[in-house]
């Protein structure tokens, strides 16, 4: 798509002629023969068939099949970006997808499911958070924020090849929760297939039926749309968040006594180098 761009200005007049129409209406050029291709763009037909070998393709249908992947995985991404007044429904927008995304997932939650993976996570011996990428890093990181606390022996890993190696290393002892928002990251499905493998306790917020929620015990499936607007952060973030708080109280609320007495220590610390501290949040 970028070389289209590219020759839809810098390149000779037919070829920016053909590269504005496919630009401008992609799925009408996967599907066109090359004779209305050509009439649409005023072209000869040879003309097409040069074009299409000028991007590195062997032909038109070749050409076609690339294109298709392309519309087929970033379409949203292909189109114009909608431009509006600062401020001009934003801060609805943002509120409206983060509202969403979580009523789906409180809507949606199993709490039969969810009580069984609370009770792997504080009979475990070693918590292991896996994520990749934005969103599902955040969420791994942020799990291991909010279980530390609770006295729960967590890390989290974002490295293909330490969430690998750590999986390895897992045992009968240890509760393994992936996050994806695809389910599809390569590392964080290997991992969890491994760690189960090896009689780990295995936990998955992801999407239904991907080969994530195949390899993990536990799963939570959960879809968001994230609609046209590119510009728009995606509202799965506020998905795996809730998922998160969810997990995380759960956990919270079975170890009980001994939680609340590390959560006192560590606002205890903090509130001496804090003014007013009482109604902070515990962390930052």
């Amino acid at each position: 798509m970028a070389r289209l761009r590219e020759i839809a200005i810098a390149g000779s007049r037919s070829d920016q002629r053909l590269a504005a129409e496919v630009l401008a209406d992609p799925e009408f050029a996967t599907r066109a023969p090359i004779a209305d291709l050509a009439l649409r763009a005023a072209v000869s037909e040879p003309t097409v068939t040069r074009f299409c070998r000028a991007l590195g393709c062997t032909g038109l249908r070749d050409f076609k099949v690339r294109l298709a992947q392309a519309v087929a995985t970033a379409g949203r991404y292909m189109r114009p970006a909608v431009r509006r007044d600062p401020g001009e429904r934003m801060p609805q927008m943002i509120a409206a997808g983060a509202h969403g995304a979580i009523e789906a997932v409180c809507q949606g939650i199993d709490l039969g499911r969810l009580a069984d993976a609370a009770e792997r996570v504080v009979g475990a011996r070693m918590v292991r958070a896996y994520g990749s990428g934005g969103t599902s890093s955040f969420a791994a990181v942020e799990l291991e924020t909010r279980l530390f606390r609770l006295g729960v022996p967590i890390s989290s890993h974002i490295d293909g090849e330490v969430q690998r190696m750590t999986a390895a290393a897992a045992d009968a002892e240890t509760a393994v929760v992936a996050y994806s928002v695809s389910g599809e990251v390569r590392s964080v499905v290997d991992a969890v297939t491994v760690a189960r493998h090896y009689g780990a306790a295995t936990i998955a917020f992801t999407a239904p039926g991907s080969p994530l929620a195949d390899a993990a015990a536990i799963v939570f499936p959960f879809r968001v749309d994230e609609g046209l607007d590119v510009f728009r952060p995606s509202p799965a973030r506020y998905a795996m968040l809730a998922l998160t708080d969810l997990l995380a109280m759960a956990v919270a609320e079975r170890i009980g006594t001994p939680a609340v007495e590390r959560m006192r220590r560590i606002k205890h610390h903090q509130g001496l180098n804090r003014r007013d501290a009482t109604h902070l949040p515990l962390g930052d």
